[in-house]
């Protein structure tokens, strides 16, 4: 069993890296052909550029300053919008008079508040962490809202009927109940909160990678650009990554349900 998981790992890791292969290949010969502007970069002077940034002390800092707001922001809205979703999603009337508030604040669009922010805070850290935990709040405070109302309803005239503490309540139906799809909100905000966090620091030219890649744009240095967005794209993917890795083990008794 555990030689056929083996090689279908190995099997599964070799088609990924085809499939990177492929696509570097289908860029770079779409630079030869010319069809893009003269300026935009091949695959080997990203891949210099790339290698040129691990070793600046800009790029770290960068990536450090970006990082901080980006998980600082996400935290703040997790920490919210599980709080808020719990006390909503387990008193009907409460859901039903807050549904169509839930309803407009997922659908603003976060960024166009940006110059507000600004006007207030500032082109700082602060404004940002601001924007971050206001784009990530509605996937958590959604997702958890929809785990409180999962609960069963046969349990729940059960722990009516023998009067169970509200705290044990909290504890053994609600939270395991919600667990789940607090997790796949979590997941979901943390690759917006680097999403946002690099897209504000574009606009608004806050520190961060988000500027590097502005300034880059400026100086016409596009190798710089692209391995600035390059590393924005590892940095999510490596943080889903670890979501995925932490859900699994942390979830074992879910998935076994779905199953």
């Amino acid at each position: 069993m555990k030689t056929q998981i083996r090689a279908l790992d190995v099997g599964l890791t070799s088609q990924r890296l085809l499939a990177v292969a492929v696509l570097l290949m289908v860029w770079q010969l779409v630079i030869w052909s010319g069809s893009l502007p003269s300026m935009t970069p091949g695959v080997p002077a990203i891949a210099t550029a790339i290698a040129n940034a691990l070793t600046s002390t800009l790029f770290w800092t960068s990536l450090a300053q970006t990082m901080t707001a980006a998980v600082s922001g996400w935290l703040i809205a997790v920490s919210a919008g599980t709080v808020l979703g719990l006390v909503i999603g387990s008193v009907p009337t409460l859901d039903r008079s807050a549904s169509i508030l839930i309803d407009f604040g997922r659908s603003f669009p976060v960024l166009a508040l940006m110059p507000v922010v600004i006007m207030v805070l500032g082109a700082t850290a602060q404004m940002e962490i601001c924007v971050v935990s206001l784009s990530c709040l509605w996937p958590v405070l959604v997702q958890t809202i929809y785990g409180a109302r999962r609960m069963d309803t046969a349990v729940v005239d059960t722990a009516r009927t023998f009067q169970i503490p509200r705290l044990l309540w909290f504890r053994r139906i609600l939270l395991p109940s919600a667990t789940p799809f607090i997790s796949t909100g979590v997941r979901i905000s943390a690759s917006i909160a680097i999403l946002v966090s690099v897209g504000v620091e574009v606009l608004s030219q806050a520190p961060g990678i988000g500027r590097q890649i502005t300034l880059a744009q400026q100086a016409q240095r596009w190798d710089q650009a692209f391995a600035y967005l390059f590393f924005a794209g590892i940095v999510g993917w490596g943080i889903a990554g670890l979501l995925n890795l932490a859900e699994g083990k942390l979830l074992k008794w879910n998935r076994r349900t779905n199953d």
